[in-house]
């Protein structure tokens, strides 16, 4: 028997689910089944993996929610270092976090990937691993036990242009990244754009205060500077709100408990589908 499954979007914002079944000797049937979903059902089937294609991956779980709540656990402390909440002090209360990039980041998110990898889906799997090494790559220059830092004393240390140059280019990079994977979001729904938006900003901002470093001679100077992750720190904290309210979804999704809450679509608002005659 044979299975065709084509995922169109109608005039009505709906979305179809088309199946028509062969015969035993591949004979076509006369038989055609039609499912109308709405667009926050049609949305949710992003958060499940694609149809299982063997034993195997029938007895795997989704890895979407680990992944999520990796950098989760690593983003939100960041976010709220950076808006000096509670009297942290960007970037000495960093530091404090190696252990939480090192397992949340690095290990949770690239488990998370390499599960995205076995089940073949491929976007969550760049992401879940990209944003994973990027956390490591965070820890490894904040342990002490590296001297990253001290290797630069003769040009100047963590205040010099080599140093913070070296970190500017790491974040324009990822600022770059965290655009493309933007694009990719948009035909999924509003709050996956909205969160790499608020990562991308981020970014930016945090490289504008790594260039502006070397040039700070005066407390205005310093205080430009905190402003600057002061305003990153505030668009990620955009990001931070949808990623929690995707968290809150995925739980729902894994337990199987209804969840009221809208995805708002965009799959059948940017680029849709267009409907083929049956």
């Amino acid at each position: 028997m044979s299975e065709k499954q084509d995922f169109e979007s109608g005039g009505s914002g709906q979305h179809e689910i088309q199946q028509q079944d062969g015969g035993p000797l591949g004979q076509p049937l006369s038989r055609q089944m039609t499912v109308a979903l709405t667009p926050e059902q049609y949305e949710r089937l992003f958060f499940q993996p694609n149809a299982p294609k063997g034993d195997l991956a029938k007895r795997l779980g989704n890895p979407s929610l680990l992944g999520l709540l990796g950098f989760l656990g690593c983003y939100t402390s960041t976010i709220l270092i950076l808006v000096q909440f509670q009297g942290a002090i960007p970037p000495y209360s960093l530091m404090g976090l190696s252990g939480d990039y090192y397992f949340l980041g690095v290990l949770a998110m690239v488990l998370a990937g390499v599960g995205e990898f076995v089940l073949g889906n491929t976007f969550p799997m760049t992401v879940f691993i990209i944003y994973g090494v990027h956390w490591g790559s965070l820890a490894y220059v904040q342990d002490a036990s590296h001297a990253i830092v001290g290797s630069f004393e003769e040009y100047g240390g963590a205040n010099g242009a080599v140093y913070n140059s070296s970190q500017g280019f790491h974040n324009v990079t990822m600022c770059l990244v965290s655009f493309i994977f933007m694009l990719g979001c948009l035909r999924v729904n509003l709050l996956f754009v909205l969160l790499f938006l608020g990562l991308v900003m981020l970014f930016a901002f945090i490289a504008a205060a790594d260039f502006a470093v070397p040039t700070a001679t005066t407390a205005d100077d310093l205080a430009h500077i905190e402003y600057l992750l002061k305003i990153g720190g505030g668009f990620g904290f955009v990001g931070l709100i949808c990623g929690w309210y995707l968290a809150i979804i995925e739980v729902c999704e894994c337990v199987k408990i209804p969840c009221p809450l809208p995805v708002f679509d965009l799959s059948s608002k940017i680029f849709p589908t267009k409907k083929k005659e049956s």
